[in-house]
């Protein structure tokens, strides 16, 4: 079996503020762009906009890889 090369992609989307677990992901895009992106104060009261690179070999992978960090960094609060 062979594994597919890694790339980075950053992950942009709406944290929820009340449990720190929920991750709404608005975009996947090509690059290590999470310093350059401006993540502007959200609307929504229970939100937090939120940007992140990840190394994985596809946009659908890097997407599961941030919902699994969302559910597991301790220090999200």
């Amino acid at each position: 079996m062979t594994t597919q090369p890694q790339c980075t992609y950053t992950v942009i989307g709406l944290r929820r503020d009340v449990d720190f677990t929920d991750l709404l992901i608005a975009r996947v895009q090509p690059g290590p762009d999470a310093d350059t992106v401006t993540v502007l104060r959200s609307s929504e009261d229970d939100f937090t906009r939120w940007a992140m690179d990840f190394d994985a070999p596809t946009p659908d992978a890097a997407a599961a890889l941030a919902y699994e960090y969302c559910r597991n960094d301790p220090d999200w609060e």
